[in-house]
């Protein structure tokens, strides 16, 4: 705690940075901001969560990446 709360103090003093500290870049992604309700069979999103899960991402990420995937393909021909 008392780390925590020397860094709080460093702040408040406006220290919060050292000369050696690294300064690092981070992208940030446009928010996403229209949910889509689609319907399927259960045994689809099944099928969905599955290869979701093999791929170490959820099924609506899945589902996302799919609909992008196919408008980028309609796009270039």
């Amino acid at each position: 705690m008392a780390d925590l709360d020397k860094a709080v103090e460093d702040i408040d003093r406006g220290d919060a940075w050292n000369e050696g500290d690294e300064v690092v870049r981070i992208e940030v992604k446009k928010p996403l901001d229209k949910v889509i309700p689609v319907r399927l069979p259960a045994d689809k999103w099944e099928q969905i969560r599955e290869e979701a899960k093999e791929l170490g991402i959820g099924p609506t990420t899945l589902a996302r990446m799919w609909i992008l995937e196919r408008l980028r393909s309609r796009v270039k021909v």
